[in-house]
């Protein structure tokens, strides 16, 4: 039996807009009283040692990141209040990755004084399909003297202090031409909306930030999803992630509905088998490992899921 789940952004739009995230008045939304320490902790909060870098940290969260969601549906808005968004003159302070599909993405870090503060976006050309904000501060600093300044709804994501918001308007731009674009599931099953949402996560907190790695390790928390989608059958989880931003979340999904068709007679539509081989044809090996900005500061580990792909099925 399938379960029905809903798309943020597939084929049409007859879903709500709320789920796309609208614009939000800042100024009259504060963050939820769980954020500073995104769990039940009750630590005795801690005085920070320089206030001057404290102020470092208020200047970057009103001035940067509490103006650009409202401004931020185009690169070229982001540039206003992040000059170097795209091309930043420090070691580790912007990447931008080649998603494919027309797609980008880019990771764009502030550092601060008692942390550090990411912007995040998936876009293409000019328009910018998602944005993420999160806060790395000492969650202890954020509580005791940042919270008055964070003016929007700051969410515990991924045990980060993160915004994040979705553009419907440049969704639909980007879907006249590409066809499908599967950002994310809402689906009410627990289980399956994090397993899907798993290999769509492109942005700081998630599992695929550069094409074809993994960020923490290839090991069972990727097959364990995989085994959830391939014993429920679920078929159609697999093929919305056929369309997910990541390549490398793309070729699991490609490579499982291969296993899928050997296996239990998996028949894809013309689209969705186009769409496989595309992305077969065009498969490279899957880095594991910790990502780092020191260049060779880390071994990683190489994987062929097309050649070795049932071996790795059984890694446990």
């Amino acid at each position: 039996m399938r379960i029905f789940y809903k798309y943020l952004a597939i084929f049409s739009f007859t879903i709500p807009n709320a789920l796309f995230g609208q614009s939000i008045i800042a100024d009259s939304i504060k963050p939820s009283s769980f954020i500073p320490y995104c769990n039940d902790r009750d630590d005795k909060l801690e005085d920070p040692i320089h206030l001057e870098w404290l102020q470092k940290d208020k200047e970057i969260i009103k001035n940067k990141l509490n103006k650009l969601p409202a401004n931020g549906s185009t690169l070229t808005e982001i540039k206003k209040f992040i000059p170097n968004f795209l091309d930043g003159k420090c070691n580790c302070q912007s990447h931008s990755k080649d998603l494919g599909y027309g797609l980008k993405s880019t990771q764009h870090t502030i550092h601060g004084g008692y942390g550090s503060c990411n912007v995040d976006a998936i876009y293409f050309g000019d328009n910018v399909i998602k944005l993420r904000l999160t806060i790395s501060n000492h969650k202890e600093i954020v509580q005791k003297y940042l919270l008055d300044v964070i003016q929007l709804p700051f969410e515990c994501l991924n045990g980060q202090i993160s915004y994040e918001k979705t553009y419907l308007e440049n969704v639909k731009k980007y879907l006249k031409d590409s066809g499908q674009l599967f950002i994310e599931s809402a689906d009410t099953n627990y289980q399956r909306r994090q397993a899907i949402n798993y290999f769509t996560d492109v942005m700081t907190g998630g599992t695929f930030t550069k094409p074809y790695y993994i960020t923490f390790g290839l090991g069972s928390e990727t097959f364990n999803n995989l085994r959830f989608f391939i014993v429920n059958k679920d078929y159609q989880a697999l093929e919305s992630i056929l369309f997910s931003p990541s390549p490398t979340s793309r070729l699991f999904a490609a490579r499982t509905l291969m296993y899928m068709q050997e296996k239990f007679g998996y028949i894809a539509t013309a689209d969705n088998d186009k769409r496989i081989k595309d992305i077969l044809k065009n498969a490279q090996l899957i880095r594991s490992g910790i990502i780092s900005c020191h260049i060779d500061k880390f071994e990683y580990d190489y994987f062929d899921i097309v050649k070795d792909f049932e071996q790795l099925l059984m890694t446990q």
